[in-house]
């Protein structure tokens, strides 16, 4: 007889996600609780886009998970639901770190094409001011994590686009998003005096701005009753002490629930909070101590007791 399948097998009487898709780190919620600052602020930056005018360049920075990111694709997504006059393009610097790779991007935005041998940043340029001349829309260039293209070319892809206007073409308004708050007074001098801009801090959610974002996403991800409002502030207490990220918070839920439905509980408890408290990275090197060589454990037990 053949055996049962083993997904089969791992079906349980109790489920915990209506859908899990929502804890992920790519998820746009329709909402963002306690964010309604800063989606104002930008907002008043970008409102004049819409209508002819000018925008403001503006400056985000804050702590990592304290939804700088998630902020700009929601504000970006209405900007465009908003006007036809806009197009948003949202780099993230990790990829796009270097002048010549955000201005292929823009070429390619702008619907220039580009020769099979590959162009020059100076090549590159002027196909994105030839393509902006035709485009019936202006751009909004957002550059998150911004200090990673800084760290290579980002002052001379800054002046690049800051110069624009003086080709008788429509300023592009820059977003840099970075935890690095020193960014503005590390441009060049030829940059700071162009770069006039507005900056948005996003500071640390707190304790209980926490937990509204758990059961935010928890009214989502999970069917009723899986989640208590005990368990919830124990999510968002060790979320807390992690420097007040909610990206903890929502992975946290995640794991938990994935150990609730694991045990084939009702709910998410507190033993699957705490079980999911256990960071992989530690795991892992705990895992590996046996086969260390005895200078390498010498190593590890004083950088512990530092």
């Amino acid at each position: 007889m053949a055996s049962e399948n083993v997904f089969a097998r791992s079906t349980r009487e109790h489920r915990i996600f209506k859908d899990e898709r929502v804890l992920s780190p790519e998820y746009l919620p329709d909402a963002l609780p306690h964010r309604d600052a800063q989606v104002t602020s930008l907002v008043y930056a970008l409102k004049p886009l819409a209508e002819g005018g000018k925008a403001n360049n503006v400056f985000v920075f804050g702590p990592p998970g304290t939804g700088k990111t998630v902020t700009l694709k929601y504000v970006m997504n209405q900007l465009k639901e908003f006007s036809s006059r806009v197009r948003p393009i949202f780099l993230n610097c990790f990829g796009f770190n270097t002048r010549q790779s955000v201005l292929a991007e823009l070429t390619r935005i702008v619907e220039r094409p580009i020769a099979s041998r590959g162009m020059s940043t100076n090549e590159l340029y002027q196909k994105v001011l030839e393509g902006l001349k035709f485009a019936p829309f202006t751009p909004v260039l957002v550059l998150d994590e911004f200090d990673q293209l800084m760290d290579n070319d980002g002052n001379d892809l800054l002046y690049d686009i800051l110069r624009i206007p003086e080709h008788g073409k429509p300023a592009i308004p820059l977003i840099l998003i970075s935890n690095d708050t020193s960014i503005p007074s590390r441009l060049d001098a030829r940059v700071r005096s162009s770069f006039s801009h507005e900056s948005i801090e996003f500071s640390p959610y707190t304790p209980m701005q926490l937990k509204d974002i758990v059961h935010a996403r928890a009214n989502v991800a999970l069917f009723p009753n899986t989640l208590s409002h005990d368990v919830a502030g124990l999510i968002a207490a060790h979320a807390s002490k992690r420097g007040g990220d909610c990206r903890v918070a929502i992975e946290t839920l995640r794991k938990a629930g994935r150990n609730a439905e694991r045990s084939n509980a009702q709910e998410i408890a507190e033993e699957h909070v705490r079980l999911a408290f256990e960071d992989s990275q530690t795991s892992a090197v705990q895992k590996a101590i046996p086969y260390l060589s005895e200078p390498h454990k010498t190593v590890l037990k004083a950088l512990f007791l530092l």
